[in-house]
């Protein structure tokens, strides 16, 4: 598939360096990781490096910051999977960081603040692995630690707590909370239904580590009927694209409706995209392609109220 959308989201390096997320690099870092772990189900690759997209852009949102350090990535990544089940993953995935170095340090004093702000975990978990991270410092005599290895500590400690714990598999990722799509679907007005039918929008399974809107949307369908002969303009497809907008907003609200969450963050992904440009639109050239891929996708956009967090094209 190919991004379409693009972000803003901009990373630090230790060594100074900085360079702009980049999801798809993420994900296979993490699928690399699943692999070496000896753990087939790397699909999970591609949930939680969107996950941690999606939280960093809020992050950044909210904060009115414009850049994050690459170790708040690697330790947002490395908390999910551990909390998902998958340690070894986590383990294999910071061997493949990139290089040494570190953003300061951080004192006994400052290690619950610290830990709190880095782990998605309770209080009361963060509170006792500070204790454990703070007794250790002390053993050392290490007044300051590296972010590195106070995270690393606490990921010792969490793992010798996980030990005692019962063994049970981690849950199957592309389960439905609550609904199936068909369930959802089945709830739609049906002038909204006819688009689903007519294969204009097709709805997946909302991820339980990403939880999200994947709606798969083909134009092709739309031209059924379609009088005037190409090339045409995205004026005169206006209409079409209106109602078809109209449909896929009325999709989104009955999912988040379904599953109890109005904030579930919307992913399209445009199919036959390149297919509906060349023989719409006229377009031959990889380059013309590409952009009148982009432009389409632009105008189509926005004419949905609920806009999307992702636009692939496939």
């Amino acid at each position: 598939m190919i991004e379409v959308s693009s972000n803003s989201v901009s990373i630090l390096y230790p060594d100074g360096t900085s360079a702009v997320f980049d999801a798809a690099e993420l994900s296979s870092r993490i699928a690399k990781s699943c692999i070496s772990a000896g753990m087939p189900d790397s699909w999970i690759a591609e949930d939680i490096a969107l996950s941690v997209e999606f939280a960093l852009q809020t992050q950044l949102l909210n904060s009115g910051e414009k850049s994050v350090h690459a170790s708040e990535i690697d330790s947002c990544v490395v908390s999910v999977l551990e909390d998902t089940g998958y340690a070894e993953v986590a383990e294999k995935f910071l061997a493949t960081g990139r290089g040494p170095g570190d953003f300061g340090k951080v004192s006994q004093s400052d290690v619950l603040d610290f830990l709190s702000a880095k782990l998605k975990i309770s209080p009361q978990e963060v509170k006792a692995l500070a204790v454990k991270v703070t007794g250790a410092m002390h053993a050392i005599k290490a007044e300051k630690c590296s972010t590195r290895l106070v995270m690393e500590l606490a990921r010792h400690f969490r793992e010798a707590a996980a030990d005692h714990l019962p063994v049970s598999a981690p849950p199957r990722m592309n389960t439905l909370s609550p609904s199936a799509p068909e369930e959802i679907l089945v709830q739609l007005p049906e002038e909204c239904r006819r688009y689903v039918e007519n294969k204009v929008l097709t709805l997946h399974g909302v991820s339980s580590l990403f939880k999200s809107i994947r709606l798969d949307i083909d134009f092709n369908p739309l031209m059924k009927d379609f009088e005037l002969a190409a090339p045409v303009t995205e004026l005169l497809l206006a209409p079409r694209l209106m109602a078809c907008a109209e449909a896929a907003d009325c999709v989104c609200r009955t999912t988040q409706e379904c599953c109890g969450r109005k904030d579930l963050p919307l992913i399209i992904t445009l199919v036959n995209a390149n297919d509906f440009v060349k023989r719409w639109m006229l377009c031959e050239e990889a380059d013309s392609v590409t952009r009148c891929t982009k432009n389409l996708s632009d105008y189509f956009c926005s004419m949905l109220k609920i806009k999307p967090f992702k636009i692939f094209s496939r």
